[in-house]
């Protein structure tokens, strides 16, 4: 086999689908015609019902704090966004992530409601800003609802993930190594303060709405593999029954 030069070498020709969306990328010259943006994949309806306190909502501007499922942080991550939303006029709710225990955090500043596991999707269409590791995930679905963000990334993609929010001006970066109480505090604030974010991730979430990505990425599959209607149409009664699913 021939030697790689990049690590962009070991994709397929064929066709590469993401679901990162075609609006939240960077300018990029000269992209790859087999390169498809077909994001976002967001279906609610495939999420279990997850109990929430809804009654302990007290009608403040909403934050929702969340570092994923998988790389969720350390307990100082969220004791500095419990303080840092403690001075101001918001609420702010707080996911575990499905496998730590609320109690874990002990007392945190501003008594913010913590939980476990939340319904994300529904609390989103609630929140005033999310605070999150930038996981593609909860961005598409904070952007899918017009919800500016304030994004600490920790690893993987996280990072350009967050750089591409940062480009499109629908929220601000802080960098773990630089996590600080106080520069959270002003981040989350602008968010929450600053018109230009919220339209920023309004805009975004019109381009999204534009997008059925399910739809592009099997177009694209059965396009680039030949299995298209127009391709069965011509195929034999035999070939068509061995056709695989």
């Amino acid at each position: 086999m021939p030697p790689l030069a990049r690590s962009t070498d070991a994709l397929s020709q064929l066709a590469q689908i993401t679901q990162l969306p075609d609006a939240l990328e960077f300018p990029i010259p000269n992209r790859p015609s087999c390169l498809h943006y077909a994001g976002p994949f967001v279906d609610g309806g495939v999420r279990e019902v997850v109990p929430f306190p809804w009654e302990q909502l007290d009608g403040r501007p909403l934050v929702y704090g969340s570092m994923g499922t998988l790389q969720n942080g350390s307990e100082h991550v969220f004791q500095s966004i419990a303080e840092a939303c403690s001075a101001l006029d918001a609420q702010l709710v707080l996911s575990m992530g499905g496998n730590r225990e609320p109690s874990e955090l002990g007392s945190l500043p501003g008594n913010p409601l913590v939980v476990r596991y939340a319904p994300q999707l529904d609390i989103v269409k609630r929140a005033s800003a999310v605070v999150t590791h930038a996981g593609l995930n909860t961005v598409l679905e904070s952007l899918a609802e017009g919800v500016p963000l304030v994004d600490i990334p920790q690893g993987n993609d996280q990072p350009g993930v967050a750089a591409r929010i940062a480009h499109h001006k629908a929220g601000v970066v802080v960098p773990l190594r630089k996590l600080s109480v106080k520069g959270l505090r002003t981040a989350i604030d602008a968010v929450l303060r600053q018109d230009m974010y919220r339209a920023a991730a309004k805009q975004l979430q019109a381009a999204m709405r534009q997008v059925n990505g399910l739809e592009i990425a099997s177009n694209v599959i059965e396009k680039s593999l030949g299995l298209g209607l127009s391709s069965a149409a011509n195929m034999s009664p035999e070939a068509a029954l061995n056709r695989p699913a």
